[in-house]
């Protein structure tokens, strides 16, 4: 018995991802993702690694396998967390606006966080899971995707950056006002 994509779509392990920004997207731009968290993972990292376990013990395998990658994963994981943080950023925010929350890409750039709210406002944001301050970078390469996002609604561009271990101290000097620094802390508050 053959599962159609359609059939663990409904049953909740794979899920349809779509560009979100303010035209509908095509239904080439269609990408299929695990959507169970231990399916993910078990594809990940239990399934290739079978042959390994077996002959060289789990130990091992955790150390030589998937520890290393393990941080790569997590930032996988960390995006989705934000963009399912986002609704509640917004209701600390007060934001009363209907709004849709996803991600974007194209050939040219790969948004982490969108939301496209109904009030002319559209939020972009980067998610940086990697230990260590990575403020300048994450600043340059959230401002190079505001540049490539289609924004055919002229709508404001709002910026925020999400991180594991929270902003930078000088987040907060002239010239940069308009970026919103979350952390993982902040995500559960």
């Amino acid at each position: 018995m053959t599962l159609h994509r359609w059939q663990l779509v409904q049953l909740g392990y794979v899920r349809r991802r779509y560009p979100l920004s303010d035209t509908p997207a095509a239904a080439r731009h269609v990408r299929f993702a695990l959507d169970d968290p231990l399916l993910r993972f078990w594809f990940r990292f239990v399934f290739p690694n079978t042959s390994h376990l077996a002959q060289m013990g789990p130990e091992r395998t955790l150390r030589e396998r998937i520890r290393p990658h393990l941080d790569a994963y997590c930032g996988s994981c960390f995006e989705a967390l934000c963009r399912e943080a986002l609704p509640h950023l917004y209701g600390r925010e007060q934001v009363s606006a209907s709004f849709e929350v996803g991600e974007y890409w194209d050939k040219r750039c790969q948004v982490d966080v969108v939301g496209l709210r109904q009030d002319g406002w559209t939020d972009l944001g980067e998610c940086r899971w990697g230990a260590g301050r990575v403020s300048r970078q994450a600043r340059e390469d959230l401002e190079s995707k505001v540049g490539l996002y289609p924004n055919r609604r002229n709508a404001t561009i709002g910026r925020r950056i999400f991180t594991r271990d929270g902003p930078p101290r000088e987040r907060t000097r002239a010239g940069d006002p308009d970026v919103r620094w979350h952390d993982l802390a902040d995500l559960y508050r």
